[in-house]
C-alpha cells in the first residue's frame, strides 16, 4: 500500500477531499491565502519560494494574495517593460478615488496628463534624471514664459509621485527624480490690506447693498453675506479652504469658538471668534439663503448646515477689488492681513502663530518685520543723550 504524503505547513485542502489546494503564510502580521485550484504542486512551490525570499530577502513577497512573489531577477525584468503612462493612469486613478486625500483635484490631473504626453510611451526605468530636470525647465506658461520656480517643483513633485506609486506597487525599482534638487522659492512679498483699502472695499460692498430694490430681498442677502465673508476672514484668519468648511455644528456661541474640521494639513482645529465675527455670524444665521446647485443634475457639495451659502467668491470679490481700485490683492492676502495687523499691534508671535495656525513659528516670523513698536523700543535702548539737571 503507498505510504500517504507528508502534510505541508501551509498548503491545505478546503474543503477536505475537494481537491482544491490553497498556499497560506503569515507577512508584516496578515495572513496571505492564495488559491491553486487542483494544482497542489503549485501551492507546495510558491509557498517554498515565499518562505526562501523572506529568509534571505532577495525578492519581495507580499502582503496579498493579489501581487506576485518575485525575485530580486524577476522584479528587474517585469520593471524593465513598464510605461510611464501606465504608472500616470494608476496615479489619476488613485487621486480621482481618494478626493480627500488629494484635495487638490485640478492642478495634479492636468500636470499627469502634459507628463504622460512628453514620456508615456517611454519604459518608466529608462528615464534619466537629466530628462526630466531639462524636460522641467523647457515648460511655459500659456502666454508664452517660462514656468516659476514654484510651479517648476510642483511639476517636479508630481513626476516623483508617479514613481513613488510604481514602487509602492512594484512596477519600478527607481525614481530618477530625486536625484536633482528643487528649485529655490524666494519668499513672496507679504501683501495685506491696509486701512484705506479696506475702507473702499466695504464702501463698494455696502454700495451693492444700498442698491438693491425693496423686492430684492434675497439678492439684499447674498450681497450682505459677501461683507460677513470679509468679516469672518479678517477675524480669524483661516485659509479660504478651511473657511467654507465651517458648518453650524462646528460654532460655539457661548465659548466664542469655531471648529475647523479639516485643515490644511487634514487635522482640524479651534479658532476663537472676536466680537466682528460673532456679529458676522448672528447675521449669516438670520439669512435664507441656500447654496447654489452649481452643475445640472449632480448634487450640491457645499453641506445642507454649512455657515457660508455661497462658496464661489472669486468673481465677486475681484470685481469688488477691481472697482475699490486694489491691486494685486487676493483673498489669501486677508490671511496675510489678519497676521500682520496682530504683528504690527505687538502681539507676540508665538500668540500670533497659535492663532493663525502656522506648524512652525518660522512661518510666523515672517511678519516680524512688521512690528514697528517693538523696533522702535529696541532703537531707544542705543540713546545715550542724558536729561541735564537744571
Amino acid at each position: 500500500m503507498a505510504k500517504p504524503a507528508a502534510k505541508v505547513k501551509g498548503v491545505f485542502e478546503r474543503p477536505a477531499g475537494s481537491g482544491r489546494w490553497y498556499a497560506r503564510y503569515r507577512k508584516d502580521g496578515v495572513d496571505v491565502r492564495k488559491s491553486f485550484g487542483r494544482n497542489k504542486a503549485a501551492a507546495m512551490a510558491y509557498l517554498d519560494k515565499a518562505r526562501t525570499l523572506k529568509r534571505t530577502g532577495e525578492g519581495v513577497v507580499p502582503s496579498t494574495a493579489k501581487r506576485p512573489v518575485l525575485t530580486a531577477a524577476e522584479m528587474t525584468l517585469a520593471q524593465d517593460g513598464v510605461l510611464l503612462g501606465e504608472l500616470c493612469e494608476g496615479l489619476l486613478k488613485q487621486i480621482a478615488d481618494n478626493p480627500e486625500k488629494y484635495r487638490d483635484q485640478y492642478n495634479p490631473p492636468r500636470r499627469v496628463a502634459r507628463i504622460k504626453k512628453a514620456f508615456g510611451k517611454r519604459v518608466a526605468s529608462s528615464i534619466r534624471p537629466y530628462e526630466i530636470s531639462d524636460w522641467l525647465s523647457s515648460l511655459e506658461r500659456p502666454d508664452g514664459k517660462r514656468i516659476s520656480p514654484a510651479t517648476w517643483n510642483g511639476y517636479k513633485c508630481v513626476f516623483s509621485a508617479l514613481y513613488v506609486y510604481g514602487k509602492e506597487r512594484d512596477k519600478v525599482s527607481v525614481n530618477p527624480v530625486r536625484e536633482f534638487r528643487q528649485r529655490k522659492v524666494a519668499d513672496g512679498v507679504i501683501r495685506y490690506l491696509d486701512p484705506e483699502e479696506e475702507a473702499r472695499l466695504r464702501a463698494v460692498l455696502q454700495a451693492d447693498v444700498d442698491a438693491c430694490r425693496p423686492d430684492q430681498s434675497i439678492l439684499r442677502q447674498r450681497r450682505l453675506h459677501r461683507i460677513c465673508e470679509l468679516d469672518v476672514a479678517l477675524g480669524i484668519g483661516v485659509r479660504r479652504s478651511e473657511q467654507y468648511r465651517i458648518t453650524w455644528d462646528a460654532v460655539n456661541f457661548d465659548r466664542r469658538e469655531i471648529l475647523v474640521p479639516k485643515t490644511k494639513f487634514g487635522s482640524p482645529r479651534t479658532v476663537l471668534m472676536n466680537d466682528d465675527v460673532v456679529g458676522a455670524m448672528r447675521e449669516l444665521q438670520k439669512m435664507s439663503l441656500v447654496p447654489r446647485v452649481w452643475k445640472k443634475g449632480k448634487p450640491c457639495k457645499v453641506p445642507t448646515n454649512s455657515v457660508f451659502a455661497i462658496v464661489q467668491n472669486r468673481t465677486w470679490f475681484h470685481n469688488a477689488l477691481s472697482r475699490a481700485k486694489i491691486k494685486n490683492f487676493w483673498w489669501h492676502c486677508l490671511r496675510h492681513t489678519f497676521c500682520s495687523r496682530l504683528v504690527q499691534q505687538g502681539v507676540n508671535l508665538k500668540i500670533v502663530q497659535e492663532l493663525a495656525g502656522h506648524r512652525t513659528i518660522a512661518m510666523t516670523a515672517r511678519y516680524a518685520h512688521l512690528d514697528k513698536t517693538n523696533l522702535v523700543k529696541a532703537l531707544a535702548l542705543l540713546n545715550h543723550k542724558k536729561k541735564i539737571k537744571t
